[in-house]
């Protein structure tokens, strides 16, 4: 995949630009594929206009969301030391990995969104703001562990994908007080659960530990 960032010479020069591999993706991919024991793919998206590309990657592991937890939480994953004070490995390694891909892109280059699928759910992060997702990675990994009890309904049921995060939809009317318009990474996230030939849609807030549902919220 490493190759030149330039736009394809057999485009028309009044047709859309399409964009080869940014120079040292290989080496990115690796990284993300050893901290997260993972397969890992990437789409580029390319802004013309600001000069600049996102990374939408999907990682496929061989196991369950549960043994993944596990894990991170025992602090054995891999052989790799993921104690509490030191889980922020994840993330370090995340960011550095997206600084030596920067230096030698041609475009500023950065995460718009990662999803981890599992054999039995996804998660898929979006980017709040500038390295936001590689950031907040070991967080939202603990705070997945967290909260596993709660959002699987004691587990009772596993969600098909776990948005985070989702907003507020401020232009529907609400007398729900306990909501909160400013929206982070650990404020509320959404959850999609399989219900044969339904879809159940429901905000998870991170905050009460509490489902609602989720007509008055905007999945991003």
């Amino acid at each position: 995949m490493s190759s030149s960032n330039k736009p394809n010479s057999n485009h028309k020069n009044n047709g859309p630009k399409t964009y080869e591999a940014t120079d040292g993706l290989d080496d990115f991919l690796l990284v993300l594929e050893k901290y997260f024991f993972a397969t890992a793919k990437v789409q580029f998206k390319h802004d013309s206009q600001n000069n600049r590309t996102g990374l939408v990657i999907d990682l496929y592991h061989n196991f369950g969301i549960g043994e993944c937890i596990r894990h991170f939480n025992n602090g054995d994953w891999g052989n790799y030391n993921f104690a509490e004070e030191s889980r922020s490995n994840i993330s370090k390694s995340l960011k550095k990995a997206l600084e030596t891909l920067n230096k030698k892109s041609s475009y500023p280059t950065d995460i718009l969104e990662l999803s981890l699928h599992f054999k039995d759910t996804s998660i898929i992060i979006a980017k709040l703001y500038k390295n936001g997702i590689a950031e907040q990675a070991s967080k939202i990994l603990t705070a997945i562990g967290k909260h596993f009890i709660y959002f699987t309904k004691g587990l009772t049921e596993m969600p098909h994908e776990i948005f985070v995060p989702v907003f507020e939809d401020t232009s529907v009317p609400s007398n729900t007080s306990e909501m909160n318009t400013k929206c982070g990474y650990f404020d509320y996230w959404g959850l999609y659960f399989d219900k044969r030939q339904e879809h159940e849609a429901l905000i998870y807030s991170l905050h009460k530990k509490k489902l609602y549902d989720e007509s008055i919220f905007l999945f991003e």
